[in-house]
């Protein structure tokens, strides 16, 4: 009896054996260039192509310390890191079950994108990403050129990675306004439409030394110039919320012609200039402690800026440090 149990136990070991190496063998017999979708070396990336089947196309390239989106805006750090973690530590889960295969293929035909990776000039890698897979915990994929669909994944990280393969233009380019230096500012001039006598200009000499100028161009005495050394700091970090991208062209005309709240302009010491107008936005259900209705919304505005052809939401409590009248920077007597 003892013996029986004994070659059982044997038999069951060996069974678990066979079906582990027919199962390696399985996938190893799959050409390593059939399965090879990620790239070590991601330093080494000069640009990134996405394209997809509506034909929403976005060109990502590295310039310098930072990366451009379609040879026009800067990009956000954050999601190019987060794609070129992806292209690194990108693996294959599992090959897609035969039987599954060509419906998988054909999924990919109608919807997925496609990345092309280049470095240099040289493409280097070309594959098109899916949808996830039933158990959200994977993502099917498929490289150039071949007819074996595999299911992706990073390891360690519970979902699936269509969402980091985005064509949405809007999503890759920098939220980002303002992101200057103290020391980078040559000058900042506020025009304050409703209000012109308030307007000011602010020119930096550098070396602690500095002009504030009155609506009229004429220099002030008197100013803290403690106070536009705390205004001009803030100008390293002015973000706004998000694009205002589906709007009808005709309500954001409306829009740009009515009167700006603020015109801030700012030219750093190489000459660049970036302006920025913002406008109230009418407020939608906001009431005060009172109960009374609100006009304006009390904690969101619009702004444009790039020769006014992008329109945005933003928040006055990150616009409120720049957004001052000269009466912030005179010597109070």
């Amino acid at each position: 009896m003892k013996k029986n149990k004994t070659t059982i136990i044997i038999v069951i070991v060996l069974f678990i054996i066979a079906v582990f190496f027919y199962l390696t063998n399985s996938y190893s017999t799959i050409k390593k260039e059939l399965r090879d979708f990620a790239i070590e070396d991601t330093a080494s990336i000069s640009k990134i192509f996405l394209v997809d089947k509506e034909n929403n196309q976005v060109t990502l390239e590295r310039q310098n310390n930072q990366w451009i989106v379609n040879q026009k805006y800067i990009a956000r750090r954050d999601v190019i890191n987060l794609l070129l973690k992806t292209i690194n530590r990108i693996s294959v889960k599992s090959p897609v079950p035969k039987a599954a295969e060509q419906n998988i293929i054909k999924s990919l035909a109608v919807k997925s994108t496609k990345i092309e990776i280049y470095k240099d000039e040289d493409l280097i890698k070309t594959y098109y990403v899916g949808g996830p897979t039933q158990d959200q915990y994977g993502t099917y994929m498929l490289l150039e050129n071949s007819s074996k669909p595999f299911i992706m994944e990073i390891p360690g990280f519970r979902g699936y990675l269509s969402t980091r393969y985005f064509t949405n233009i809007y999503d890759w380019r920098s939220q980002a306004i303002f992101n200057n230096s103290f020391g980078s500012i040559s000058s900042v001039s506020v025009n304050i439409p409703s209000k012109p006598n308030k307007s000011f200009k602010i020119i930096n000499l550098h070396n602690n030394r500095f002009e504030l100028h009155d609506f009229k161009d004429e220099k002030v005495v008197n100013f803290d110039t403690l106070s536009v050394k705390t205004y001009l700091a803030h100008f390293k970090r002015i973000n706004f919320n998000k694009f205002y991208s589906n709007i009808e062209k005709q309500k954001k005309d409306s829009i740009i012609a009515s009167q700006p709240e603020y015109i801030i302009t700012l030219e750093d010491v190489n000459g660049n200039v970036k302006s920025v107008k913002t406008y109230k936005k009418t407020s939608e259900g906001h009431t005060d402690r009172f109960g009374n209705k609100l006009k304006y919304d009390p904690d969101n505005m619009y702004a444009v800026f790039n020769n006014d052809q992008d329109l945005v939401f933003a928040q006055y409590y990150v616009f409120d440090p720049i957004m001052k009248n000269i009466n912030y920077f005179l010597t109070k007597k």
